[in-house]
C-alpha cells in the first residue's frame, strides 16, 4: 500500500518547497479571466471563476480531513466538471489524485484502494457510499464554496498522480507523474497553438474521465473543455454535438475517429480547425477519416505513452500529401527520442529498433509493494533519463520517426492501454479452467481486440459462462471480445505456448460457440400483437446482418459471436434508423445478449 513517506515528495534539486506549477498557472488563468467558459456540458457551462471555486471547496476539506502531507486520493467522480475540480483540489491540498473508475467492477476497486492505502476517498453522487470499510469519503456535493487559505507549499518534483493501467504482472500498474512533468508536458503541444478562443474535446471513456494529463493543455492555456463519452454519448451526433459547443480542437485516440467515421453518414463540420490524434498507432486511413469529419482541420498526429508524456508530434495541414506508413514526427521541446537496434547501438537510417526516449523531465515511477520504483535510468554525468519503451520503429532520411508497434505484451483496446498478461492471469484464475493464453488480433475495420484461448477442466465451461465469470472482475475493455475453448494449447520445444500456431479468432469463433450449452430454442414467431417478439425478431435479424452470423438465438453473446466495437456501432446504427430509440453503445458492453439488448430497445420504444 503507498503511505505517505518523505520519499513520496522527492527532492532532487534541493530547491525549497514552492508551488506547485500547475496549480500556479490555473489560479492565474481563473483569476485574470474568471468568466471564461472552463467546461462546456450539454446543459451547464461552468466558468474559471466556478472551477475553481470548487477546487478550492476540494482541497479545504482535504486538509481538514487529512491536514498537510502527501498521500494519494482516490477519485471516483463520473461529473466532468466535478473531476477536474476534485484533481485540483487536490493537487492544491498538496497530495496526488488516483482516477478510479466507478463503472469498474466493485472487486477491482476494492483492491485498488487496498493497495495505496488511501484513508480518504473523493467521491459524486455516483460513487459507493463506503468504498472501502473505515475509509473516509468526500461527497463533492456536500461541499460549499468558503475560499480556500493559500495552498501548502509544495516541491513542484512531489507526485501529481497515479494511473493504474493494465499490468504486465497479472496486476494493475500504477505509473507515477511529478508536477513539474506534468507541466512541462503541456509546453511540448506548444505547436498546437491552443489557446483561450478554443474550445477542446475531452474524451472521457465508460462516461469517465481519467483526468491525467491532457486536460491541462488546455486548461493551462485558457481553453475551454468539452467533455464526450463515446460510450455514453456515442459516436452517431457527434458532429451535431461538437458543432453545439462550438468545439475547434478534436482529440481522441484513433480507434474512436473510426468509430465516428462509420457511421458519420457524410456529416461534418468546419468549424473544428485542428484533430489531434494520439494514445494509439496511427494509420494513414485515420487521418483520412479525420479529414472526412472535419475538412478544414490541420491534423495533428502525436507519439505519447502513460510513462513519458508526448515525445513527437507532426502537423498534416488540411492539403498536404499523407505518406503511408504515416511518421508520428519531429523533436517536441526538451525531449530527445533515439532508436536502437540493440542496447546502447543505434539503429541506421530506415532500420527498425526499440524506441528511446530521453528528456530532463523524465521522473515517473511504478508503484510497487516495497514503494515508488524508478521506470527511467538516471544518465550518468547529464542531468537527463532515459525510458526504453515498449514501441518499435525507424527514423527516415528527414528524421521523422515512424511507429511499428510494440514489442511486448502490451496492446491498446477500445483506447485503453492492455497488458495481455493481466487478462491471461484472469481468465486463468476463472473455476473450470485448465490453462489459457491471450492474444490481440485484427477485427474487422482494423481494430483492435482480444482472443482468449482456454483448456477446460470442466466440461461444463462455456465461452459465454467464462465471460460472464471475467465481466465481475474486469473491466469491459479487458473482457476478451473472442473466447475459444481448444482441446490443448499448442507448445514449442522448449514448452512455452506457442502463441504464433493459435488458431485464428476470426474462424475459431463459431468453433467455440459450438462447444456452449445447447442453445435456447429460437423465440416463436411474432404475432400481430406481441411486440417484445417482433422487437426480439427484428434486433436478431439486424445482428445477423451486421455480423453475417446466420440466425441468431435470444441467449446469445454479441461478442462470442465474433461481435467487436465497430460492429457494434453499427448494430446501434440500425437500431436508431429501424426503430427510432437512441440506444446507447455501453448497453451492448454491458449486457452483451441478443435478449439484454431486445429489452433495452423495447424500453426506448415505451418511453417514446
Amino acid at each position: 500500500m503507498i503511505a505517505a513517506t518523505p520519499d513520496m515528495a522527492p527532492d532532487r534539486t534541493g530547491r525549497p518547497p514552492a508551488t506547485c506549477p500547475v496549480v500556479a498557472e490555473f489560479a492565474r488563468r481563473a483569476r485574470t479571466a474568471p468568466d471564461r467558459p472552463a467546461v462546456v456540458l450539454p446543459r451547464e457551462t461552468v466558468d474559471y471563476g466556478e472551477l475553481a471555486a470548487r477546487a478550492d471547496s476540494v482541497a479545504r476539506a482535504l486538509l481538514d480531513a487529512r491536514g498537510e502531507g502527501a498521500e494519494p486520493v482516490p477519485l471516483m467522480v463520473l461529473h466532468p466538471a466535478w473531476m477536474l475540480a476534485a484533481c485540483l483540489g487536490v493537487l492544491k491540498a498538496g497530495k496526488f489524485y488516483v482516477p478510479l473508475n466507478p463503472h469498474h467492477p466493485a472487486a477491482r476497486n476494492r483492491e485498488l484502494l487496498h493497495r495505496l492505502g488511501a484513508q480518504v476517498v473523493v467521491t459524486d453522487s455516483t460513487g459507493p457510499e463506503r468504498p472501502l470499510g473505515d475509509t473516509a469519503v468526500i461527497r463533492v456535493e456536500d461541499l460549499d464554496e468558503r475560499p480556500l487559505a493559500p495552498s501548502p507549499a509544495v516541491d513542484p518534483d512531489s507526485w501529481a498522480y497515479a494511473l493504474y493501467t493494465s499490468g504486465s504482472t497479472g496486476l494493475p500498474k500504477g505509473i507515477l507523474h511529478n508536477r513539474a512533468d506534468m507541466r512541462q508536458n503541456v509546453d511540448r503541444h506548444a505547436a498546437l497553438g491552443i489557446g483561450p478562443e478554443d474550445r477542446v474535446t475531452l474524451i472521457n471513456a465508460d462516461g469517465f474521465i481519467a483526468a491525467v494529463s491532457n486536460p491541462y493543455i488546455a486548461l493551462l492555456n485558457g481553453a475551454a473543455l468539452v467533455p464526450y463519452s463515446f460510450q455514453g454519448d456515442g459516436v452517431h451526433d457527434l458532429i451535431e454535438r461538437l458543432d453545439e459547443a462550438g468545439t475547434t480542437v478534436y482529440y481522441s485516440f484513433p480507434s474512436f475517429l473510426r468509430q465516428a467515421a462509420a457511421v458519420a453518414e457524410g456529416r461534418s463540420t468546419d468549424r473544428v480547425r485542428l484533430a489531434y490524434l494520439g494514445g494509439e498507432s496511427v494509420h494513414r486511413a485515420d487521418v483520412l477519416a479525420a479529414r472526412q469529419l472535419f475538412p478544414a482541420a490541420t491534423v495533428a498526429v502525436g507519439l505519447n505513452s502513460t510513462e513519458t508524456g508526448l515525445t513527437r508530434l507532426r502537423l498534416f495541414p488540411p492539403d498536404a500529401e499523407i505518406p503511408d506508413p504515416v511518421p508520428v514526427g519531429g523533436p517536441v521541446p526538451g525531449v530527445e527520442v533515439r532508436v536502437e537496434s540493440a542496447p546502447g547501438r543505434a539503429a541506421g537510417v530506415g532500420e527498425a529498433g526499440r524506441i528511446v526516449v530521453r528528456s530532463r523531465h523524465l521522473h515517473s515511477a511504478q508503484w510497487t509493494d516495497q514503494g515508488p520504483a524508478p521506470l527511467t535510468e538516471a544518465v550518468p554525468k547529464a542531468d537527463v533519463r532515459d525510458f526504453r519503451t515498449g514501441d518499435r520503429g525507424f527514423l527516415d532520411a528527414s528524421g521523422q520517426l515512424v511507429h511499428l508497434g510494440r514489442v511486448d505484451g502490451m496492446v491498446k483496446v477500445r483506447g485503453y492501454r492492455v497488458e495481455t498478461v493481466e487478462v491471461e492471469s484472469a481468465v486463468a484464475a476463472v473455476t473450470g479452467v485448465a490453462e489459457a493464453a491471450v492474444i490481440p488480433y485484427e477485427a474487422g475495420d482494423r481494430e483492435t481486440e482480444l482472443a482468449a484461448y482456454v483448456v477446460a477442466k470442466d466440461p461444463g465451461l462455456t465461452d459465454a459462462g467464462l465471460r460472464r465469470s471475467l465481466a465481475e472482475t474486469l473491466p469491459p475493455h479487458l473482457v476478451p471480445a473472442a473466447v475459444l475453448l481448444v482441446p490443448r494449447l499448442p507448445r514449442t520445444r522448449n514448452g512455452k505456448i506457442d502463441r504464433r500456431a493459435l488458431p485464428d479468432p476470426a474462424s475459431g469463433t463459431a468453433t467455440a460457440r459450438a462447444t456452449a450449452a445447447p442453445p435456447a430454442a429460437p423465440a416463436p414467431a411474432a404475432a400481430p400483437d406481441d411486440l417484445r417478439a417482433r422487437v426480439l425478431g427484428q434486433v436478431a435479424e439486424i445482428w445477423s446482418d451486421v455480423l453475417g452470423s446466420g440466425p441468431v438465438l435470444p441467449g446469445d453473446d454479441f461478442f462470442s459471436l465474433g461481435g467487436t466495437s465497430i460492429s457494434a456501432l453499427r448494430v446501434v446504427a440500425r437500431i436508431r434508423k429501424d426503430f427510432g430509440v437512441p440506444l446507447k453503445l455501453a448497453v451492448i458492453f454491458e449486457t452483451p445478449s441478443l435478449e439484454a439488448v431486445a429489452e433495452s430497445v423495447l424500453r426506448g420504444l415505451e418511453r417514446t
